[in-house]
């Protein structure tokens, strides 16, 4: 019997495995595709010859496949669905809020325990202090895994009952990331036509972290509050900046896709009569599609 099974191991689900490895615990793995598996073998991990028997083998269940189709597609098969009775299984598989809650219901009907998580780490720091995640689930469900879930990151984090929530905040971090991603990679090619290094770029880049934090956590506080009205910089102002941002690109012949994107937000913003509220308060307008990505309603006549 292994303290913990975990099934998929692409690069994350692999760094799951050694990690519970690493801290000591009987681990045991399988994947499709048993050569992924062949190499944790190795290592000292048990590798089951079927879902079946993976799920069979241990207490608590890591899911750590590509997704929540992938995941239906191993635990609703006949021979492993039934299996899951007084299990625990923790889904850290990429998803949306409503797919963890379509999951957890199903593995209610089975009699088993669940938690929706989400990893926010790369695979390589999967196991160390700077590795966080996220878990949703009962209270009690998570106290009893935490644990065992402590082998996978410093930060271990219990966001609430709601098994939605996990994936909801993973989902809003992401939103932040996707903008830092391409914003940084638009800075560097600046710097690159500028003959700039880019490695000078993001040291200067990581020194204004602190600033970041303090900005992020103003903006948390005064999008709660709606507090828009005494603003450090307006809508108006960051409109202008990024404006001149797009006639930077334009003229170092590079692309303005980024900047050209960002200025039609806040424009949006300006024109819906915002222009001297604090730069966040283009919440206003993202909380609902902008015209030209509304979508028709289905069977109504026009």
């Amino acid at each position: 019997m292994g303290d913990v099974t975990v099934i998929g191991l692409g690069a994350m689900g692999t760094a799951l495995a050694r990690a519970f490895l690493s801290a000591g615990k009987t681990t045991v793995v399988w994947n499709r595709t048993s050569a992924k598996a062949d190499v944790l073998r190795d290592e000292g991990a048990k590798v089951a010859l079927t879902a079946a028997d993976a799920v069979a083998a241990s207490p608590v269940i890591v899911m750590c496949l590509s997704d929540y189709a992938a995941t239906r597609g191993i635990v609703e098969d006949k021979a492993v669905a039934g299996i899951f009775a007084g299990r625990l299984v923790v889904q850290l598989a990429s998803g949306t809020s409503s797919e963890a809650r379509a999951m957890a219901a199903w593995a209610a009907t089975r009699g088993a325990d669940y938690l929706d998580g989400a990893i926010s780490a790369w695979p390589s720091q999967i196991g160390g202090a700077d590795a966080a995640i996220l878990l949703a689930g009962p209270e009690t469900t998570f106290a009893s895994a935490s644990a065992l879930l402590q082998a996978l990151a410093g930060s271990l984090v219990h966001v609430g009952p709601d098994v939605g929530h996990a994936k909801a905040l993973f989902g809003a971090a992401l939103a932040y990331y996707a903008a830092h991603w391409i914003g940084f990679s638009h800075g560097a090619v600046i710097c690159e036509a500028e003959g700039l290094d880019p490695a000078q770029f993001g040291e200067m880049m990581a020194g204004s972290a602190p600033f970041f934090a303090d900005d992020m956590r103003r903006m948390g506080r005064v999008i709660a509050t709606g507090s828009f009205s005494a603003p450090e910089s307006t809508i108006a102002s960051v409109r202008a900046d990024i404006a001149r941002l797009v006639d930077v690109s334009d003229n170092l012949e590079i692309g303005a896709d980024f900047p050209t994107f960002a200025t039609g937000v806040f424009q949006r913003a300006v024109d819906a009569g915002y222009g001297a509220e604090e730069h966040c308060a283009i919440t206003k307008v993202l909380r609902s599609p902008a015209p030209h990505q509304r979508r028709p309603v289905q069977g109504r006549s026009v």
